[in-house]
């Protein structure tokens, strides 16, 4: 089958990649279309050093199962990241997200869905409502990472949050947090997404033009920089909470780039952010709570291979779908 592999220190597209193979309590799927992530870029870079087939976020349809009963045989799908082991300390005490073995879809020890099938856990798949189309399905994994932002967050009076970082999580985080008792801005360096938050009824600034005056109460980073923690820490007000979305690969040679020295003395409270509920944020699509279509920049094909990651990582790329069925 076509498929882009990470393989060593390369990125290939091959077209007679091996076809995942049926498991017990796993699904084939046949991608239909798949997204293109900042942390896919950053895995194709060397982040988490993982070899196999790129790509986390995608909605397909499911051709086998190995317990044919369970209905999901011809249903359209998105499916959850994390593959847990559901027997380790962190499962059983209802942290599966954090599974001592958990492996990572295109991101560690699992191969992803820039191909054109991949296995997926059955208990890993949601089925996508019919009137949410695939163009709107795919960004599920972005939605949810933003209602994870949400969920970890206490809201108290009317506080100030700083979204930095306008990419397509930071435009669908900022969208979830103004439906919250809070004063909301964007913080970007790319008129053209500004912009859309100008269409949006959405605060923004360019990151040239604003202070540095530690006083928002709340910072979610979503810049996918290795220097967005440092310009976070200068936005913080003392005892303030950062919400730090990003992974980048040069976090793992290099030093974080921040003077840490402002966390402990202002008693800054940093809260690392991942995944999130899949289905809550397909339900949030279905009632067009959040504008996803906006954010499409680019349509690529499976067949365009290497190309699209270059395409993703380009400065100022909006989100790039990928068509693969």
């Amino acid at each position: 089958m076509r498929a882009i592999v990470r393989d060593g220190q390369s990125v290939q597209f091959s077209t007679s990649h091996p076809a995942p193979m049926p498991q017990d309590g796993h699904a084939i799927v046949r991608v239909r279309k798949a997204g293109v992530s900042a942390t896919d870029v950053q895995v194709a870079h060397g982040l988490f050093d993982f070899n196999g087939v790129l790509g986390h976020e995608f909605v397909g349809v499911v051709e086998s199962v190995s317990s044919p009963a369970n209905g999901l045989v011809g249903r359209r799908v998105v499916g959850a990241i994390a593959d847990r082991c559901g027997r380790c300390e962190m499962c059983l005490a209802g942290l599966r997200d954090h599974c001592r073995q958990r492996t990572l879809l295109g991101l560690r020890g699992r191969d992803g869905c820039f191909a054109d099938r991949l296995a997926v856990r059955v208990e890993n798949l949601v089925p996508v409502p019919d009137d949410v189309d695939d163009d709107r399905a795919v960004f599920a994994h972005v939605v949810a990472s933003a209602l994870q932002a949400r969920r970890q967050l206490t809201i108290e009076g009317k506080p100030f949050i700083t979204i930095l970082g306008d990419g397509p999580l930071g435009l669908v985080t900022a969208q979830i947090m103004v439906r919250l008792n809070a004063s909301v801005r964007v913080i970007g360096r790319y008129s053209q997404k500004l912009a859309i938050c100008e269409k949006w009824g959405v605060k923004h600034r360019h990151a040239d033009d604003i202070g540095r005056r530690a006083d928002q109460d709340i910072v979610v980073e979503c810049t996918g920089s290795p220097d967005g923690f440092a310009l976070a820490a200068r936005l913080v007000r003392p005892r303030g909470t950062i919400v730090l979305k990003t992974l980048h690969a040069d976090w793992d040679r290099r030093q974080i780039g921040a003077d840490l020295t402002p966390l402990v003395m202002n008693e800054i409270n940093v809260i690392g952010s991942a995944h999130g509920p899949l289905g809550e944020a397909l339900g949030v699509l279905q009632r067009h709570e959040v504008d996803v279509v906006s954010l499409i920049g680019r349509r690529m094909s499976l067949g365009d291979g290497v190309a699209i990651l270059k395409a993703a990582a380009q400065p100022g790329a909006l989100k790039v779908l990928v068509d693969v069925a």
